[in-house]
């Protein structure tokens, strides 16, 4: 089918000024989860001054498709398919780089053709193959708490030494134009220009129970900020309803709840209204990271290590000794993000602006 240059005038590769040749095709597999999806992204820049005349192919779970739509750097989103897997096994890739450990990336790396291979993939006796030292070490943390709490290197820096690169990008985060119209109207809505706004991610999703801050200490932050006069935007998603409803309840007319449904372009636009976002290890955190927003990111049960701060996080850990534990369910008290003090999270805030 012609392309829309030739449609539109009738010209041909050869003398079009919009066509780019490329010399070679990258995939890059990284299918779960949404925040490390995200994140993993910091690869691309870097990626693409190296091998500037390179198409890359991203491929994704289908729930996380939306993470990197009209991402810059990306010439193609692939999801799980037949159709996919067949062309994977099938074409030649100059690169491949996998640094997903789920069984079924381990599989599809295993079964592209590609020159050169960074990450993981299967061999033939089940084993898990591992490109080069960082790879091995990335592997043998994520298989061990214990390690995962002594490492002190950031998730962006294992990936680039990984993908032998020789440093990391920011996180992209790709706005849609409809969505920052919609956020437009929003902010115009409840008065949001000139003010420093504030914005608080009340959830961590249904995997992590353990990382959510608590409501308690939600709502008295939000009280806090109320006699500063800064306007809060609620954000958190169906799983997070009935906390955020609470919340609502117990400040009503000092937040501005941003919705339980949003699309992720609609996360993203909303999210970037805000001047200072407090958050919880979830992607909340990395989208803000990555639209350079001010942070206060939360740590209870998960590394503060591991996330790059990019020189915009203010990291709060809880003072427990248990912290990092990586449990995702714990019956003790105190909790350790209920030690995470609105106090404390404010001042972090106050300092911020």
């Amino acid at each position: 089918m012609p392309c829309i240059y030739h449609k539109k005038d009738g010209r041909i590769c050869s003398e079009c000024s919009d066509f780019r040749e490329t010399t070679g095709t990258i995939l890059i597999i990284k299918k779960d989860a949404a925040g490390d999806v995200l994140r993993t992204t910091a690869i691309l820049e870097p990626l693409k001054r190296k091998m500037p005349d390179h198409r890359i192919i991203w491929l994704t779970a289908e729930t996380n498709k939306d993470v990197l739509s009209g991402n810059p750097y990306i010439d193609e989103i692939w999801t799980p398919s037949f159709e996919t897997s067949q062309a994977i096994s099938f074409l030649k890739f100059d690169t491949v780089i996998n640094l997903d450990l789920s069984p079924d990336c381990l599989i599809t790396a295993a079964t592209a053709k590609a020159d050169k291979f960074y990450g993981f993939k299967y061999k033939k006796d089940g084993s898990v193959s591992c490109s080069n030292k960082s790879a091995e070490e990335w592997f043998l943390i994520s298989h061990n708490d214990g390690l995962k709490k002594a490492n002190r290197k950031t998730y962006q820096q294992f990936i680039t030494e990984i993908a032998e690169l020789p440093c990391y990008g920011e996180i992209i985060v790709p706005l849609q134009k409809p969505s920052i119209e919609k956020a437009n109207i929003f902010a115009k809505k409840h008065h949001l220009a000139g003010k420093k706004v504030i914005g608080i991610h009340t959830g961590s999703g249904s995997k992590w129970p353990t990382k959510r801050w608590h409501e308690r200490n939600i709502i008295q932050l939000i009280k806090m900020l109320a006699k500063k006069k800064y306007p809060v935007l609620l954000f958190g998603g169906m799983e997070e309803k009935d906390i955020m409803e609470k919340i609502i309840k117990n400040v009503r007319g000092h937040l501005v709840n941003t919705g339980y449904n949003n699309t992720i372009p609609d996360f993203f636009a909303l999210l970037d209204l805000c001047d200072v976002v407090i958050t919880a290890d979830t992607l909340a955190l990395h989208i803000a990271t990555g639209l350079k927003k001010k942070v206060v990111a939360l740590f209870g049960p998960t590394s503060p290590y591991e996330i790059a701060d990019y020189g915009r996080v203010e990291k709060v850990i809880t003072p427990l000794d248990c912290f990092c534990c990586y449990k995702r369910e714990c019956n003790k008290k105190p909790f350790c993000m209920e030690e995470i003090h609105p106090e404390t999270v404010f001042s972090k805030i106050e300092k911020i602006l």
